[in-house]
């Protein structure tokens, strides 16, 4: 059975009080609902998932969904600064998409929202932490999870960092799934194929989804 995280890092709730009233749901991701997904958590029946990378949470509502679908007993924890990517800093656009008040993002309650508006409070739990920072306290607490999902930079070192930090933290015969294996994203593609490559391991190319697993 693994660790409750929640019960790790929060004293209450995180949910408990929110009020997100004048907020809308807006689960906005990308390649959220990958087939993928579905055919790790189906083999796996996991009691415990970690996702690198959420930005509004769309990916973990997917994977939450299914899980539930299933009737698994999981834990998602979603490790995220929800402070944005490089990307969205860069640009007007990008910025706009950060939702900015008094110069700071607004993921994270965008993120709290959306979990409530699914239902998935019981088992979504929020990390606000940046992914190196993250993986430290969960090594301390020595969790190991049976599906880490890598979807945080997209620059080379960033990811190959992500890689390093949380591979440890899958347990034999789990699964590692990072996304972006992109043309539009070499630093992603150099990242998972190193890492592949320096360990021995196959890596599983589902569109742009990369996969290891631990076996």
């Amino acid at each position: 059975m693994a660790k409750n995280v929640q019960t790790l890092l929060h004293s209450a709730s995180p949910y408990a009080g929110f009020d997100g009233k004048r907020m809308s749901y807006d689960p906005q991701g990308w390649e959220s609902g990958h087939p993928v997904f579905a055919q790790e958590i189906e083999r796996l029946a996991p009691g415990l998932i970690v996702e690198v990378g959420t930005w509004k949470g769309a990916s973990a509502l997917h994977m939450g969904k299914l899980v539930q679908h299933l009737g698994v007993d999981c834990e998602i924890v979603c490790v995220d600064s929800f402070l944005g990517s490089v990307e969205h800093w860069m640009t007007p656009q990008g910025r706009s998409e950060l939702n900015l008040e008094f110069g700071h993002p607004q993921l994270y309650y965008q993120f709290l929202f959306n979990v409530l508006h699914d239902g998935l409070e019981d088992i979504i739990t929020p990390f606000a932490c940046t992914s190196t920072h993250a993986a430290k306290v969960l090594a301390h607490h020595s969790i190991q999870c049976d599906l880490a999902y890598i979807d945080a930079g997209h620059e080379y070192r960033d990811v190959l960092t992500d890689i390093e930090h949380y591979w440890p933290l899958v347990r034999d015969g789990g699964v590692m799934i990072g996304d972006d294996f992109s043309n539009n994203w070499p630093g992603v593609m150099r990242a998972a194929r190193e890492f592949s490559d320096t360990n021995g391991l196959p890596l599983n190319i589902y569109d742009y989804k990369w996969v290891l697993r631990k076996d």
